[in-house]
């Protein structure tokens, strides 16, 4: 009897061991399946056709992309020339991204999406990083905000006197409040 015992004490260990053992393989699984799902918020996406809306928007098939990490003048911003002479900064840095996309397949890392529902990305043209180059050449600002990326180029921009820098001008932001 005694033997009889041993042998199922046994058997039910075997037995809850072989459960432990699945549900620590689900366990697995399902983690596995939750980590996916929260990194796979960032996705990338290849467009062509771009329509800029400002320097730091562009439109795809309805789709709004506000550039991350950025801030461009606005449309009807004013800001001074070397000259002292007003100019339409807003317009200038707009061109400046119209001139860089020039009809080029664009591939945005999308991070998620702003609070006016727009998507948020970091775009390329090939290996060129968009948010980056607007900013290195004085059109962008980095929005410290919302990002530390982009300072570098700004600092670099600032020094070298490269577009909004070669005059006056008021930060984006500050403007919108005005």
């Amino acid at each position: 009897m005694v033997e009889g015992f041993h042998y199922h004490s046994i058997f039910i260990v075997i037995k809850l061991i072989n459960i432990f053992k699945y549900i620590n393989l689900l366990l697995i699984l399902y983690s596995m399946f939750f980590a996916s799902k929260i990194i796979a918020k960032e996705e990338i996406i290849s467009y062509t056709n771009i329509t800029v809306i400002d320097g730091d928007t562009v439109k795809f098939n309805n789709k709004k992309i506000r550039l991350h990490g950025i801030d461009t003048p606005e449309i009807k911003q004013l800001c001074k020339n070397t000259k002292n002479e007003n100019y339409k900064c807003g317009v200038k840095a707009k061109l400046a991204l119209i001139n860089l996309i020039n009809n080029n397949k664009i591939k945005c890392l999308i991070h998620g999406k702003d609070k006016y529902k727009r998507l948020i990305g970091t775009c390329f043209i090939k290996n060129l990083n968009i948010n980056a180059w607007l900013v290195k050449n004085g059109w962008a600002l980095a929005y410290r905000k919302y990002s530390k990326d982009y300072i570098n180029q700004e600092i670099w921009a600032k020094k070298n006197l490269m577009g909004l820098w070669q005059g006056e001008f008021l930060e984006p932001w500050k403007w919108r409040r005005k």
